[in-house]
């Protein structure tokens, strides 16, 4: 029980988890840590990094034609700015218990919350 308690209040303290190279699922404990500088960096990469992922072809235009077209035509998947998807992510993470969560995760959730919203 013991335990169980020093997890949880370690998960509550939201600090970030070294790691070791390579691209590793952040948490929402990560999320907390961060500044704004750091927060819209990372959003700004993870959207470049859909964008691109989504869009991967022999255009020989090169990706950046490629987006924005799809942003031209409102097809990306993650269409909102970073900032947008910030506050979703403060929002969602607002709630201790989702911490553990990767943010990865947390923005497609909260993408999915906004693309259909309830009627």
């Amino acid at each position: 029980m013991l335990a169980g308690a020093a997890a949880l209040a370690g998960i509550a303290s939201a600090k970030p988890v070294a790691r070791a190279g390579g691209p590793a699922p952040l948490t929402g404990a990560d999320w907390k840590a961060f500044g704004a500088r750091e927060r819209g960096a990372y959003l700004d990469g993870f959207l470049a990094g859909a964008a691109v992922g989504q869009l991967a072809s022999g255009d020989t235009a090169g990706p950046s034609a490629a987006i924005e077209r799809a942003r031209q035509a409102k097809t990306l998947r993650f269409p909102y700015a970073a900032n947008v998807y910030s506050v979703q992510l403060d929002d969602y993470y607002f709630y201790t218990d989702r911490l553990p969560i990767p943010i990865v995760d947390a923005l497609a959730r909260v993408n999915r919350q906004m693309l259909q919203p309830e009627r």
